[in-house]
């Protein structure tokens, strides 16, 4: 692999459209990327990443959809800290941002900020 593709990874990463499955669950694989967006069409828990590598940030776009407001819950590997997951902005095409980076040790995904309201 030369470094002309290495570098152009790691500025332009591909975008990854996350989906809802018929049981309200967001199926996340980290192996796909490190930038993933969701429209958020009813209530759904974001699963556990696969393929997660200690040190990766990943961040998750959640766009409410027609019909907002609508909830989601995390999977246990997502940890907000003490101050607990943010409430996602509620009118509809309103997006919220948040990022997570990955640490093997406590096998968690831990939130490195949360930017509401786009």
């Amino acid at each position: 692999m030369s470094h002309t593709t290495i570098t152009a990874g790691l500025v332009a990463p591909a975008v990854v459209l996350l989906t809802i499955s018929s049981s309200d669950t967001v199926a996340v694989s980290a192996a796909l990327g490190n930038d993933f967006r969701l429209n958020l069409t009813t209530n759904a828990t974001v699963g556990n990443p696969t393929g997660s590598v200690d040190g990766q940030r990943i961040t998750i776009q959640v766009t409410q959809g027609s019909g907002a407001p609508f909830t989601l819950t995390w999977g246990s590997q997502y940890n907000f800290g003490s101050a607990g997951a943010p409430a996602l902005s509620a009118a509809a095409g309103n997006t919220d941002v948040l990022g997570f980076v990955y640490n093997a040790a406590l096998g968690s995904w831990l939130c490195v900020g949360a930017a509401l309201g786009f």
